[in-house]
């Protein structure tokens, strides 16, 4: 064991039994606050040293009586626990994006462009049978745009 961890075993046994000033316990305090290992020397010593320690005769009393305690403030984060968001934009929310898909299904009703999605069963012109999916016949078209477009 080096002097550093010699010195901070003394420092915490003497935190445990409540000696030291108060610069001295506020010290260890941001040191166990920062510094994980310094809470794991810290907890090891309290259970070595559990049998000096006097017992508490009404441990839930002793515990209300520190929290009702006007001087006790729960601990402050020193960095904020939250990034703060920016409020949504109104084209950002969901209720707009909503709204537009069903104008837009609102719109597509009633212009009929559903009835052209499957030719000549709705309007029966010709058996859906004979005529090529509504897929297909957009592949066609993309396949011979595309074929004209190459070959110029």
């Amino acid at each position: 064991m080096n002097v550093k961890d010699n010195r901070l075993k003394q420092l915490t046994e003497r935190y445990i039994r409540g000696e030291g000033s108060l610069e001295e316990r506020t010290y260890y305090e941001e040191l166990m606050l920062t510094d994980d290992s310094v809470l794991e020397l810290y907890m090891q010593l309290l259970a070595e040293l559990d049998s000096e320690l006097p017992n508490l005769a009404d441990p839930e009393g002793f515990a209300d009586q520190v929290v009702d305690h006007e001087h006790v403030k729960p601990y402050i984060r020193k960095e904020p626990s939250q990034i703060q968001e920016r409020p949504k934009r109104w084209y950002e929310r969901a209720i707009v994006h909503y709204t537009f898909a069903a104008s837009i299904t609102m719109l597509f009703l009633f212009t009929g462009a559903f009835d052209r999605l499957l030719p000549g069963e709705i309007s029966g012109e010709v058996p859906l049978s004979n005529t090529p999916s509504y897929s297909e016949q957009l592949m066609n078209k993309t396949t011979g745009w595309l074929d004209q477009l190459l070959s110029r």
